[in-house]
């Protein structure tokens, strides 16, 4: 009974709809607790108001999601901009990240029962969400604005904390199926969770949990919304067999049949690839996790010992090599074309080989990424303070391997120089084997050491209550430790081709306070700062001042102003040069002005060509300034409803990132040294180093409603609806420039989309041993990124998930479901910022319906 009134009073107060189902059965009778959003432990009569949702892993796995990421991306307060798919057309070593507001993830703090896990090491400003065991999580606590001043300078967007299960008791076994009604992205996944002890009775708990779960990939041909719209547009000039360059002019001698549905004809004279359709829209995932935890109590203490392991291992595919201007063949080279595709003789000028590897098969890229995390963790009571201080030490290694498809560019240039390849035809067998290229290019490391105290209780009374205070200090210690192997030198298409081995570190250290003032009867004040020193980048304080005002036992008003600083990661100022493809085409403007050739230039070569940017760390960063506000309100008018919106503003200076080529293209004079161009006057490539590049400021509303009908005789009945609405994002390109806005729609072809409205609905049914949902996950449209485009709309996504759940003798839990009820597309998009056709895989779910079913058994 005593948990079901602490939970009700945290619906009550407006710490999120979610709550009555985070907290109802957990175990033990607590005393005093600690919710994400303050250091200061409280007795349960006095929880404060905080802007926190908390989401029980135990409901959100009813819409059959079996990993962190698929839980995040339903939140109506995320807008993640890197997903699993998103390795297909980076080098992300198959990372998933958060991002509260679509800030970005470097905003947003992931922590593992209230403290940090290493930054996952390629793409390194984040956790890796693929780090965290789903199976071993009992809830998770979002705070949803800047909380700088409490838990590091770095979480300005705010706070996404994952608490593990405090005990376990006996053995539990399940299991989860999904086989989608398309092919390909079928899932299963099996996980054990075991323990023995008692913390309550016999003062000690020991458990462990399990778990293992693979993905199928899902490939181009396998969804029509994927392939279908492509056109002659989508061609790439560098195709097999190859297309060659004489006098300025490409020919192929396959030319006009060449090889569909690969290989297309350009023109009457030449051939283009449909490389498109060698991708894969989602990667194979093979997710193995481990986690062990031992606690003891000794009075009026608790030590525990916790352990995570989790490898994720994301295989991709993508089209084979694009060797563009490869070799160059004069007469007395084996395979030079002596006849045009019409009979006309060639007169013995050079030709340039524009070609593409088919014959090794797509490249196939197989990302390992391995988290380990040990921590220790002390708390109690002593000298009447509630305390708790402990030390963690995390690492991510992450290896990028070049498991099939590459090609050695020196071996492939001599190849077609010496006629071992034959460019346009046959070879003899073994000739492509031999210039192929395979094992580890990229092998990164990312440690973080840390040794945290914190302390609090209630320092002294004033006529409107006791004044609680908090005070504690951290230790930090960051690594990164980045090698390029000597094989991806020769890794054509690989993105890290020209990189080299870097590695950096770095020590913080933090003081920080934080106090409870009750002014009024109903008035209480949150007062938090925090100082921290970067060996390299300085000191930060960071105030928050936040209250809570309850004139009447159904409303309360909340609000907060904080500050923010965050320090260029490691990986902003170490990340190794590495040099890749623009997604996009582009005119060369000196070549091709207007998409016309000229000074030189050819249309092969340099018009409407994808061309190569050079990305890399920078050690001349400047660090981030940001300042957030936030208001709310929360009504409880009957017991049955509860509703609060929550206004949130923040704005963020010298923004760390990548200025986006399709704005050096669109303003050639501006960044005229951006451009690096070969001896002959071509273009070699576009350089995007890591920069300060402005400002952003963002503002909306988070809304939450949660609605229990009255008993019925046919069942318990209730609604949910969280949302974000998002009412302004402006950020600049640069210091000083002019503010553009994504929100609604891409900026051009730079800035990606932020959705301006988000929403989760959730529709509940529960009555004895039987209980069952339908949810639904949406998403407003918005602006294409040509919207001069007939469909220049890109249309809201909405799915829904249908699941029953039976519990037969407090020991099985059945729970059978669809996912996309309705089967629905992701919209149409003509986005070109992906590998991915037709649409954004990064907004929309590519897999379609599914059927699961997912048991448990608890012996």
């Amino acid at each position: 009974m005593k948990r079901k009134q602490l939970a009700l009073a945290l619906a009550v107060i407006g710490i999120g709809a979610h709550a009555p189902f985070a907290l109802a059965d957990n175990a033990g009778e607590l005393d005093r607790v600690e919710v994400t959003g303050s250091n200061i432990k409280r007795s349960i009569k006095q929880e404060k108001a905080l802007p926190v949702s908390i989401i029980r892993t135990e409901e959100m796995t009813k819409q059959g999601f079996t990993t962190v990421e698929q839980v995040v991306n339903s939140l109506a307060s995320n807008q993640s901009s890197t997903v699993g798919a998103s390795s297909v057309q980076s080098v992300s070593g198959g990372a998933a990240y958060a991002s509260l507001r679509g800030l970005g993830s470097q905003y947003t703090l992931v922590l593992l029962d209230g403290r940090r896990v290493a930054s996952q090491a390629i793409s390194g400003i984040a956790t890796d969400l693929n780090a965290i065991p789903l199976a071993a999580i009992e809830r998770i606590e979002v705070l949803r604005d800047g909380a700088s001043a409490i838990y590091g300078t770095d979480a300005i967007g705010g706070v996404i904390n994952f608490i593990t299960k405090k005990r376990v008791d006996g053995l539990t076994i399940g299991g989860e199926a999904l086989s989608t009604q398309h092919r390909g992205g079928n899932s299963g996944s099996v996980n054990l969770l075991g323990g023995v002890g008692d913390l309550s009775q016999d003062g000690w708990n020991v458990y462990g949990a399990l778990s293992y779960q693979k993905t199928q990939r899902i490939t181009t041909p396998e969804r029509s919304f994927a392939y279908k719209n492509l056109t002659a547009d989508n061609l790439s000039p560098a195709v097999y067999p190859a297309n060659f360059i004489y006098k300025g002019n490409v020919y192929n001698p396959a030319a006009p049949k060449c090889q569909p549905p690969y290989a297309q004809a350009l023109d009457a004279n030449s051939c283009g690839e449909m490389s498109t359709l060698f991708m894969d829209l989602t990667p194979e995932v093979e997710q193995m996790t481990a986690l062990a935890k031992g606690s003891k109590r000794i009075g009026d203490h608790e030590l525990s010992l916790q352990y995570l392991g989790a490898r994720n291992i994301s295989t991709t595919h993508i089209s084979p090599t694009p060797l563009a201007k490869i070799a160059t063949l004069v007469p007395g080279d084996k395979y030079y074309p002596t006849t045009l595709p019409d009979g006309t003789k060639t007169d013995g000028s050079k030709v340039i080989l524009n070609a593409r590897s088919v014959p090794l098969g797509p490249r196939t890229t197989k990302s390992t990424s391995d988290t380990q995390r040990l921590a220790f963790n002390a708390e109690g009571l002593l000298g009447g303070w509630d305390y708790r201080g402990g030390a963690v030490y995390s690492e991510n290694k992450t290896t990028i391997n070049y498991k099939d498809g590459y090609a050695n560019e020196t071996l492939i240039r001599q190849a077609f120089k010496d006629g071992t390849i034959n460019p346009f035809g046959d070879s003899a067998p073994g000739a492509w084997d031999s210039v192929r290229l395979f094992g580890d290019g990229w092998i990164a490391k990312y440690t973080t050491a840390l040794a945290d105290f914190k302390a609090s209780k209630e320092l002294f009374s004033l006529p409107a209550g006791m004044v609680a205070g908090a005070f504690g200090a951290e230790m930090r210690h960051e690594k990164l430790d980045s090698q390029i192997q000597a094989l991806a030198s020769n890794a054509i298409g690989s993105g890290i081709a020209n990189s080299q081995s870097t590695s950096g570190q770095r020590n913080v250290s933090a003081l920080y306070a934080e106090a409870e003032i009750p002014v009024l009867k109903g008035l209480e004040l949150q007062i938090a700062s925090r100082f921290d020193h970067y060996n390299d980048f300085g000191n930060s304080f960071n105030p928050k001042v936040a209250f809570k005002y309850q004139p009447a036992a159904e409303v309360l008003f909340r609000g907060s102003a904080s500050k923010g600083f965050r320090a260029p990661s490691l990986y902003d100022v170490f990340q190794p040069d590495a040099t890749t493809y623009t997604a996009d085409k582009f005119n060369d403007p000196v070549r091709c002005p207007g998409g016309t050739p000229a000074n030189g230039g050819n249309k092969a070569q340099d018009c409407n060509q994808q061309f190569m940017v050079q990305q890399g760390g920078n050690r001349h960063l400047n660090p981030e300034k940001a300042s957030s506000l936030t208001f709310g309100i929360v009504i409880e008018p009957t017991k049955s409803l509860t509703a609060s919106a929550d206004f949130w503003w923040t704005m963020v200076q010298n923004t760390i990132g990548v200025l986006d080529p399709g704005a050096i293209f669109a303003d050639p004079a501006k960044y005229a040294d951006r451009f690096v161009r070969n001896a002959d006057g071509s273009l070699d490539y576009v350089k995007t180093p890591t920069e300060n590049l402005g400002n952003l400021s963002a503002a909306g509303v988070d809304l939450s409603l949660a609605y229990r009908f009255p008993k019925t005789a046919a069942g318990n009945f209730g609604v949910n609806l969280d949302g974000t609405y998002t009412s302004k994002y402006v950020q600049q390109l640069e210091r000083g420039g002019a503010y553009y806005s994504p929100l609604g729609g891409w900026y051009q072809n730079i800035l990606v989309p932020t959705l301006r409205w988000k929403h989760s609905l959730a529709f509940s049914w529960s009555k004895a041993n039987w209980s069952a949902q339908l949810v639904q996950n949406y998403s407003s449209g918005y602006t294409d990124m040509n919207p001069n485009d007939e469909a220049h709309n890109v249309k809201s996504y909405s799915n829904w998930n249908l699941s029953g759940t039976y519990l037969w003798n407090k020991k099985l839990t059945v729970t059978a479901g669809v996912k996309n009820l309705f089967d629905q597309e992701p919209p149409f998009s003509n986005q070109t910022k992906t590998f991915q056709f037709g649409y954004d895989p990064v907004l929309a779910d590519s897999i379609g319906r599914a059927y699961f079913l997912k048991a448990s058994y608890k012996l």
